[in-house]
């Protein structure tokens, strides 16, 4: 076990002396994630803000109430009286017009009318949920009027000794206001959902994916080959050491290559990022270990094949690129016809982006990645098996 571990820390040593295999490892990796991220929507999935604007031309008490409970985390507002007149006209994208005399016509029983103005070009489905948000907003203070009104707290049945009756109604109101819910909806998961992941949610495991292999294939295999052709392996094979160690030991450190890198980028798809990749340590750990496995039984096989560190260098190139477009790290697998994303599963980056989706995406824990794991386990056995088969010393 020693001597394994002294190959496999020397090949680690070796990738880690060279400057642009840093660049390589993490710095690409990382710029990619961020390119990819904001191309398919920026920031982690969740319900975007509405943008906006309000133009009171009221001023009144119900006016400033309905623009209070319109405030959300869903909505943006931007009220044009705080505006600096540069400021105000890019701001009105989509704008809530509140008509003068509002607040006092309101209370005399008169229907009012709001207006929803939006420029061209803005998206219709988000001005479609501005109107719902208005509408609820709406629905939740009138209601809250007709409570006070019906109570008849304005005709002075709670008015404090020096409180006037509008005085008395907004304290009133406001009271309702902060109550508790009189209904409450809890709503939960029916099963797994299969959303379609977007974002940093599929950059940064996508981009894992792809760069983990493309690094280990390239750099295992184009060392191994430089190592077949000056002859290093035959001088190893001639050590007091068995070829199995030498072999293992190679493996090993593709192995350690590969993690290392994953390790990092986990790191920063979590912290510069803000992808979160679950609750359970277990699955991610197995599910990084299987998948670094794999890769590092496949660049042993291509070592193994290939003759020259020109051919490595090419064939781990396309062959990554070609794992990463079919294995759903360029664009999430559930936008791809059924037939190629069934087929795409002979690939370790097919079941690595299933396991990480279930993780990220689908909130699963270690059920989610235990098919994955296994088959990136068997996966990286098999090439490393035939790796061992046709790698010559000599």
């Amino acid at each position: 076990m020693r001597n394994i571990l002294r190959i496999a820390a020397n090949d680690l040593r070796l990738t880690v002396k060279d400057r642009t295999s840093v660049i390589w490892l993490i710095l690409f990796p990382l710029a990619l994630i961020w390119f990819f991220g904001q191309m398919d929507g920026g920031a982690n999935p969740s319900a975007p803000q509405i943008s906006l604007t309000v133009d009171d031309q009221d001023g009144g008490w119900l006016a400033r109430e309905l623009v209070a409970e319109l405030a959300s985390e869903q909505v943006a507002l931007v009220d044009l009286a705080n505006l600096s007149p540069d400021e105000a006209s890019p701001a009105k994208v989509r704008t809530l017009v509140i008509p003068p005399e509002f607040t006092a016509r309101l209370l005399a029983g008169e229907k009012q009318k709001l207006r929803l103005e939006a420029e061209a070009g803005t998206s219709a489905n988000f001005g479609f949920a501005a109107q719902v948000h208005i509408l609820r907003a709406a629905g939740r203070t009138l209601g809250r009027l007709a409570e006070v009104e019906i109570a008849g707290v304005a005709a002075g049945g709670n008015r404090g000794p020096r409180e006037s009756a509008e005085e008395s109604r907004i304290r009133s109101f406001r009271a309702l206001g902060d109550r508790s819910p009189l209904i409450e909806l809890a709503v939960s998961n029916a099963g797994h959902g299969r959303p379609v992941p977007t974002g940093r949610a599929q950059s940064v495991p996508g981009m894992l994916t792809m760069m983990v292999m493309m690094m280990t294939l390239n750099i295992g295999a184009v060392f191994l080959t430089v190592e077949k052709q000056e002859g290093m392996l035959r001088r190893q094979a001639a050590m007091p050491l068995a070829r199995w160690q030498i072999f293992m030991g190679k493996v090993a450190g593709r192995l350690l290559v590969a993690g290392l890198q994953a390790t990092i980028l986990v790191l920063a798809g979590r912290y510069l990022f803000g992808v979160s990749f679950g609750n359970s340590p277990v699955a991610l750990v197995s599910l990084l270990a299987a998948y670094c496995f794999s890769a590092a039984g496949l660049a042993i096989l291509l070592g193994s094949l290939l003759s020259t560190p020109e051919q490595a260098e090419s064939v781990s190139w396309i062959l990554s690129m070609l794992l990463g477009a079919l294995g759903g790290c360029w664009w999430s697998s559930e936008l791809m016809p059924k037939w190629l994303w069934t087929a795409a599963h002979v690939l370790p980056t097919a079941w690595a982006m299933d396991g990480f989706h279930a993780l990220i995406s689908f909130g699963r824990g270690f059920e989610g990645v235990a098919l994955p794991v296994v088959v990136l386990t068997g996966f990286g056995l098999l090439t490393a098996a035939l790796g061992s088969r046709f790698l010559r010393y000599e």
